[in-house]
């Protein structure tokens, strides 16, 4: 989560951070990171476009070891590369050389972090490096002259200031860093496929595989440091993934079987972050894309970024012998302009498959050695149905309030108000009341990292309708845990009626009555929710 907007929403929102609490979860560690390096210049977005200047390399220290890969293709968590340098940690030693290079030179850490890093990850202008307690360190302007090159260990909210945190997960291979920026990326596309600015600062996340391989927790520096952020999974956030590589606010996963899915996602164009974006659930057809961010916000008249996020699409199976390693890097600024790499071999030689992200099927390049990670079982029929976690528990439902109420979820979009932090039980404290339409709606499984899930509405006279129900996280300002609690965890969402459906409204009179009177006419709704394991509220 990171764009700029107005100084006045920054300001309520850090006025709210100041009830911030000790973070809790898995991802935080009381111990704290090493306190050497506590500011950078990662904490003060979006930095300087790419330049790949070299000035200041010459002062780096040759690597004159043995170790050093003889050529970076993949991504791992010991070599990382970008648009213009490679990296490697042989050792502890983090060695670095121009992509074009073949002299590899040692990095000059802080003291603090001498000897301690064990894993790294590369995208964009930054480089994070997590030491043997599992600590996250960013190093900055990774696309500029080393000159620039500097570390922080902050991490977390409010605006990238909380001391810092450990890594989600852990899981080798499960993880990756993600940047999208404003110079190199510039652009992101919704489910319409319609282009939208990412901002005048970076979008920068963690995801990383934890539990099972089904749960995406992802860690933001600009959010609260806990694991109560998740990207839903494909097949409904079920699907049990070995591997996961990201880039540029896409994620590439991968099973045992080598069923792999690809998804773009942030948490700023999923819906979640309504102070400084602006969203609609309803179709922008006729609507012009706006040339900055600044005008899509606050111009009614320009397209709002469409929901529901895109969800995941199923990518080809590869041919041949494949290993645990994948990779996704951005190829240059635009949306989808990704490439997707494999490790493996073909006829027996090592190398990696590769392909554009929208492409068919895959090419082959030979490298030398041996393939990183290890084999997969890779099947020619698609298993992912075998790699599937049980449902989540939750089974909730509500009654939909009378769309006569004051305040409804279409309200709070048409006002502007920062909607993704209004919990519709507050309404309710405050007075702000709403009467029962006698619409009931029920949902199965309720998974608050999935994007869409169906439901059924049960009319007041008992006649059931198969609806969808969308939702985008809420947008918290104290820690949480992930998943549904006693705690309410309040998101925003949508109930929609698919084609099918729809077009029963004329011939189908519980349908019909259902879209006049509470849909407004619509096929989509935009709604509140506020859900606790055993509790739905609906405004």
């Amino acid at each position: 989560m990171k764009s700029l907007r107005a100084p006045s929403l920054l300001l309520a929102v850090a006025t709210a951070a100041s009830l911030l609490t000790t973070p809790i979860g898995g991802g935080y560690s009381h111990a704290g990171p090493a306190s050497c390096v506590p500011f950078g210049t990662a904490q003060l977005p979006p930095g300087a476009p790419a330049t790949g200047s070299r000035a200041g390399l010459s002062t780096f220290p040759r690597y004159t070891g043995t170790s050093a890969p003889s050529r970076v293709e993949m991504r791992t968590e010991t070599t990382q590369f970008n648009l213009h340098w490679e990296f490697a940690l042989v050792g502890h030693r983090l060695i670095t050389r121009p992509r074009s290079a073949s002299q590899w030179r040692t990095v000059p850490l802080p003291s603090c972090l001498r000897d301690r890093l064990v894993a790294i990850s590369l995208d964009d202008d930054e480089l994070v490096g997590i030491d043997d307690r599992g600590w996250i360190y960013t190093m900055d302007n990774v696309n500029q002259s080393p000159r620039l090159w500097n570390w922080t260990s902050a991490w977390g909210a409010m605006l990238w200031t909380a001391p810092g945190r450990t890594l989600p997960g852990r899981k080798v291979g499960g993880w990756a860093l993600s940047v999208t920026s404003p110079s190199d990326n510039r652009a992101y596309q919704d489910i319409a496929g319609r282009v939208h600015p990412s901002g005048q600062a970076k979008m920068t996340m963690i995801p990383s595989l934890t539990g099972d391989g089904s749960r995406i927790t992802y860690a933001d520096p600009w959010l609260p440091n806990d694991n109560s952020y998740e990207v839903g999974g494909p097949l409904g956030g079920r699907f049990q993934a070995r591997s996961l590589s990201a880039a540029a606010s896409t994620m590439f996963v991968m099973n045992k079987f080598g069923d792999m899915f690809t998804r773009t996602f942030d948490f700023d164009s999923s819906g979640s972050d309504s102070v400084f974006f602006r969203y609609s659930w309803e179709s922008q057809r006729g609507k012009p894309s706006a040339d900055n961010l600044m005008v899509e916000t606050w111009d009614r008249s320009k397209a709002a970024v469409q929901l529901p996020a895109p969800d995941w699409t199923r990518q080809p199976k590869i041919p041949g012998e494949i290993f645990s390693t994948v990779t996704v890097i951005a190829t240059g600024p635009g949306v989808e302009r990704r490439e997707l790499r494999v490790a493996g071999r073909r006829d027996g030689v090592a190398g990696f498959w590769h392909k554009s992200l929208q492409a068919s099927t895959w090419g082959f390049t030979a490298t030398d050695g041996t393939p990183p990670g290890t084999p997969v079982e890779n099947s020619a029929s698609d298993r992912s149905s075998e790699t599937l976690a049980p449902p989540v528990p939750w089974n909730l439902s509500a009654s939909l309030p009378s769309r006569k109420a004051f305040v409804d979820g279409q309200l709070l979009i048409d006002i502007g108000l920062p909607y993704s932090v209004v919990d519709p039980r507050l309404l309710d404290r405050v007075g702000l009341h709403a009467p029962k339409s006698g619409y009931r709606l029920y949902v199965t499984a309720f998974d608050p990292a999935a994007t869409t899930r169906p439901a059924v509405v049960v009319t007041p006279d008992g006649k059931r309708i198969d609806v969808l129900l969308h939702t985008a996280d809420g947008m918290r300002m104290s820690p949480s845990k992930p998943g549904l609690t006693s705690v309410p965890r309040q998101l925003v969402g949508a109930v929609a009626l698919d084609d099918e459906a729809f077009a029963r409204r004329g011939s189908d009179p519980a349908v019909r009555a259902f879209v006049r009177d509470w849909m407004k006419g619509k096929q989509i709704t935009p709604i509140t929710l506020s859900a606790t394991t055993t509790s739905l509220v609906i405004r």
